[in-house]
């Protein structure tokens, strides 16, 4: 008789990760693919099924839930992928009945940054806490906010959009319609675009990279070598986030902050400045004890938040 295992899946703009596990949790089978955004939806969704479908007899094992992580904003009543801004094709796609008709189990679905959290919380830098804010720095900005150990949501599964705070009145339109949200400012697409500005006004380079091939990461290099502009850059860009996380942390009060994403990576270069902005900008509470922590599980939080999610669905069933 085969064992029975639950299937995780992170979607991605670039990869979707995909994993199974048995029901003692413990990991069995991970897949990378690449998301390929030119495809329709159906066709993604009909990759993910097939890798899942070779992982499952690969491994001679039988399936008994998946856990789905999508970009947001997404639907979780009705199961739809509303409208992602790095998955423009998928307006309302109907995610959870299309893989439920296909396999014919348990599908437990929510957004990326949500199965992130949990990842970290269950199996990362969260462990030991009730209370935790998630935030991943990445293409773009996310945010998550678990309450004694589950999931807030808040009103249409919108709750811990930090990325979509605004910290600037004066900023620039962000692709969700308002000004001066975080993400516009602090993302890393932004972070790329303000030092292309900035390199540009003044006729610079970061040590001769071309203008077109800065990237968060050259930004972040250049820092780590005392270049003039990427300081610049580099400081106004955690002073804004202090000003997000700071004003999320007088909000929600929670032990810790779970630093993600690629952005996050960037060590002491990131949390030094971070937390001295911090202390500067919450006096609603003692800012010392809510810890400012990176994600221990790199690249894997999605996916591992996936599990979780789909293992939470049958012990809850």
């Amino acid at each position: 008789m085969k064992s029975e295992v639950v299937a995780g899946v992170d979607i991605g703009g670039t990869k979707i990760a995909v994993a199974l596990q048995n029901l003692k949790k413990e990991r069995i089978s991970y897949r990378n693919i690449p998301t390929r955004t030119e495809l329709d939806p159906h066709d993604i969704l009909k990759n993910i099924s097939e890798t899942i479908e070779t992982m499952l007899e690969e491994t001679q094992t039988t399936l008994a839930a998946i856990g789905i992580g999508s970009p947001g904003p997404i639907d979780i009543e009705n199961g739809l992928v509303v409208s992602p801004t790095n998955l423009p094709t998928w307006r309302n796609f109907p995610i959870v009945d299309l893989v439920k008709k296909r396999f014919g189990v348990t599908i437990a679905f929510d957004n990326d940054a949500n199965a992130a959290a949990l990842g970290e919380f269950y199996d990362g830098a969260g462990r030991g806490f009730k209370d935790i804010f998630y935030v991943t720095i990445s293409t773009g900005i996310g945010g998550a906010i678990i309450l004694n150990g589950k999931i807030h949501h808040g009103t249409s599964a919108s709750a811990g959009e930090i990325g979509h705070a605004v910290v600037k009145y004066d900023g620039i339109f962000c692709r969700c319609g308002t000004r001066g949200c975080l993400e516009t400012i602090a993302a890393g697409i932004h972070i790329a675009r303000r030092a292309k500005e900035k390199l540009a006004a003044e006729n610079a380079s970061f040590d001769g990279t071309k203008i077109e091939d800065i990237t968060a990461r050259t930004v972040v290099e250049a820092v780590k070598k005392g270049d003039r502009i990427a300081l610049e850059i580099w400081d106004e860009t955690v002073k804004f986030l202090a000003i997000g996380i700071g004003n999320a942390i007088t909000t929600i009060a929670p032990q810790a902050v779970i630093l993600g994403g690629g952005i996050s990576m960037s060590g002491e270069v990131l949390f030094e400045p971070l937390q001295r902005y911090l202390v500067e900008n919450v006096h609603m509470l003692p800012i010392e004890k809510v810890k400012i922590l990176a994600a221990s599980l790199g690249s894997e939080s999605g996916v591992c938040g996936a599990l979780i999610l789909a293992q939470q669905a049958i012990d809850n069933f």
